[in-house]
């Protein structure tokens, strides 16, 4: 499950590509080899499987992307065999122990009312070890889970892949049982003109990032999904009718308009602050509806938006038949 959750952001092969790769990943995880000679090549050979699945002349950028993702999984395997080989290490060494412990104790002559004691003592040690360590790696587990969800400029939101999966399950979960759901597309106004061009991309990113917490403040209150679909598009799925979705997409944008937003520019904190806004389309799921036309339809409205003024709110509304 873990190499298979670290091969999803190679969204440009199909299954059978990602098949050979988690086949590669796996006969290189038997050799049990954290040296970095080993890394090295293990890299090499990701690398050479990308190069000979891809158009190299349509998807450059692509590639670099994906070379990119291929380094991150390197180390990410190398850091999860070495810290695996550490703590089977750890275990031999503890049940070396208990052994050795376990026969003093049966040579000590001892009566078996004063035997039976310390062995069920030593067995209840070994065991809360044990117990301490699955716990800690569950905590590995999820931390790693973690990073490969998020955004990585606007965590703790998602990153689109994330959202894809949320998305196809909270559709599944609402064609069954009937529940309203419903999806916010967030825009920042202007946002290469008024800030990336005026202030620069840093103070561009940190302005996603303060949309990023209000939106993520938003989601943790009601329990719903925020994520980055991509630029400076965030997207909120909720589980509530569209009319109600209208109305808190704009709670949000006041929050946005009223948010004083004072950048750093070269390590100084402007002496005024930027103030930025966002245009929202919200689209309700209707039964049949898949998961991107359900973005497509958010999205429609809240180019709606920036058609007719910007900072403001509209409801998708399907045409008549």
């Amino acid at each position: 499950m873990f190499v298979r959750n670290l091969l999803r952001p190679f969204t440009i092969f199909d299954d059978s590509h990602k098949k050979k790769l988690q086949e590669y990943v796996f006969s290189e995880l038997a050799r049990r080899d954290p040296s970095a000679a080993h890394r090295a090549q293990m890299l090499a050979g990701l690398e050479q499987l990308l190069v000979d699945h891809l158009p190299m002349a349509a998807v450059k950028e692509q590639l670099a992307t994906e070379q990119a993702a291929s380094r991150s999984l390197a180390r990410s395997i190398t850091d999860f065999l070495e810290e695996t080989l550490a703590s089977e290490q750890e275990r031999s060494t503890l049940v070396g122990a208990f052994g050795r412990e376990t026969m003093d104790t049966l040579d000590g002559g001892d009566e078996p009312a004063v035997i039976i004691p310390r062995l069920r003592q030593l067995v209840v040690g070994m065991l809360a070890h044990y117990r301490e360590e699955a716990q800690a790696w569950e905590r590995k587990v999820q931390q790693l889970e973690k990073v490969i969800q998020v955004d990585p400029l606007l965590a703790p939101l998602h990153n689109r892949r994330s959202l894809e999966d949320h998305l196809c399950g909270a559709i599944a979960r609402a064609e069954i049982s009937g529940e309203p759901l419903a999806a916010m597309m967030i825009d920042v106004d202007n946002f290469k003109t008024a800030i990336n061009d005026a202030f620069g991309h840093v103070v561009g990113d940190d302005v996603l990032r303060t949309l990023a917490k209000i939106i993520d403040a938003h989601a943790t209150r009601h329990g719903w999904f925020a994520a980055r679909f991509g630029g400076d598009e965030l997207v909120l799925v909720c589980n509530i009718p569209g009319s109600q979705a209208q109305f808190h997409a704009d709670a949000i944008r006041l929050a946005v308009q009223h948010y004083e937003f004072v950048p750093r520019i070269e390590g100084r904190l402007s002496e005024k602050p930027v103030r930025f806004t966002v245009s929202i389309g919200v689209a309700e799921h209707v039964s049949g509806m898949s998961a991107a036309e359900l973005i497509g339809a958010a999205d429609a409205a809240m180019y709606q938006v920036k058609t007719s003024g910007r900072n403001n709110v509209a409801q998708f509304e399907p045409s008549p038949a």
